[in-house]
Formats: C-alpha cells, sequence, structure tokens
C-alpha cells in the first residue's frame, strides 16, 4: 500500500463525514478515523523502509562475509604452500654442497617468515584480520536475517488495519474498527520487537 492509496483511503473517509448531518459524534469519529489512519500509514511507512533496509543489510553482510571466507581460504592456501617450499628446501638442503645449503636454508626461512606474516600481520589483511572481519558480517547477516520476519509480519498487519479502518468509514460498523485496532496494535508491537529483538518469537 503506497502513499496515493492512503490518501485516498483518507479522502474517502473525509467525504463520508461531510456526508453527515449537522457534523455530530459520528462525524468527530469519521475525522478521528481519518487521523487514525494516517498515523497508521506513517508507522507503516517506517515499517516498510526499516524492513527494506534488513534485507539489504542481510544481502550485502552475506556478500562480504563470503568474499572473506574466499579471501582468507586463498590466505591459507598460500601459508600452506610457502610451508611446503620451506619443508621440501630444507629436505634438500642436507645433500648440497655447504654453500648452496645455504642458500636452501636462507630462501626456505624467507617462506616460513612469509607464512608467519599471513597468519597476524594487522591490519594488512592477515588471516586472523579476515576471519574477523567474515564472522563479523556473518553477526551483521545473521541480526538483519532474525529482524526481516518481524518487519515483514508487521507491515502486512499495518496494511490490513489500514484497509480495515478504510472499510469503516464506510459501512460504520464499529466491529471492523475494533479488529483494525487489535490488528495495528499486534503489528506495532512485532514492529518495535523488530527493532529491539527484546522478545524473539520462535515461530519467526
Amino acid at each position: 500500500m503506497d502513499a496515493a492509496e492512503v490518501k485516498d483511503l483518507i479522502d474517502e473517509a473525509h467525504e463520508n463525514e461531510k456526508g453527515k448531518h449537522g457534523g455530530g459524534g459520528e462525524g468527530g469519529l469519521k475525522v478521528s478515523t481519518a487521523i487514525y489512519i494516517s498515523m497508521l500509514a506513517a508507522v507503516l511507512a517506517i515499517v516498510s523502509v526499516a524492513g527494506s533496509n534488513a534485507g539489504k543489510d542481510m544481502m550485502a553482510s552475506a556478500i562480504e562475509a563470503s568474499d572473506s571466507f574466499a579471501y582468507y581460504q586463498a590466505k591459507t592456501q598460500r601459508q600452506i604452500s610457502l610451508r611446503l617450499a620451506a619443508d621440501e628446501l630444507e629436505l634438500l638442503s642436507a645433500g648440497m654442497p655447504p654453500e648452496a645449503q645455504a642458500r636452501a636454508l636462507k630462501k626456505s626461512a624467507e617462506y616460513r617468515q612469509n607464512a608467519d606474516k599471513m597468519e597476524a600481520d594487522d591490519g594488512k589483511n592477515s588471516r586472523k584480520d579476515l576471519l574477523a572481519k567474515a564472522k563479523a558480517a556473518e553477526a551483521k547477516r545473521d541480526h538483519a536475517a532474525t529482524q526481516d520476519p518481524y518487519f515483514d509480519f508487521a507491515e502486512g498487519l499495518l496494511q490490513l488495519a489500514i484497509v480495515l479502518a478504510s472499510v469503516f468509514a464506510i459501512t460504520n460498523m464499529t466491529f471492523i474498527l475494533w479488529v483494525s485496532r487489535v490488528l495495528a496494535a499486534v503489528g506495532l508491537a512485532l514492529a518495535i520487537d523488530g527493532f529491539t529483538l527484546i522478545a524473539p518469537l520462535p515461530f519467526l
């Protein structure tokens, strides 16, 4: 439900109110219903934006986590290759002349040093940095994934509440207005829970 549709509902409620004779208590109820619909529309807009942002965060964080893990695995493979090469040079150097043996051992030490730098070279995309970055992205993705269904259900309930409020503006059936209010209250509670996750629901 977009802003134009909500405006049409409010205009319809207002026209209904103007058609009443004398503008008595019932007319006042119509005005309050129009205000009620406007408030629901405002909350719906906030929830819609929050739901959209949660979806975007979930996708962006999933991509970031995947990229970081891929880079981490590539560095791990490179580290293993360097250490294997160092081991091989050390084994081969045993039968070499002293000068060649010294060069081989020096190269082996360089390989091991480079492999160690990949492990914890802070601030330069070390394996430790990449793993921490990937886990942080996973946590952000999981948080957004947890929020998303709350906003989806809240948005649906608020839309139903607006529709029922507009039906009440036409039919004057008080029961419909109360159903709308109940749906709006549940939708608002879900939206607040989606923002705070204070009371996680097992079925969402």
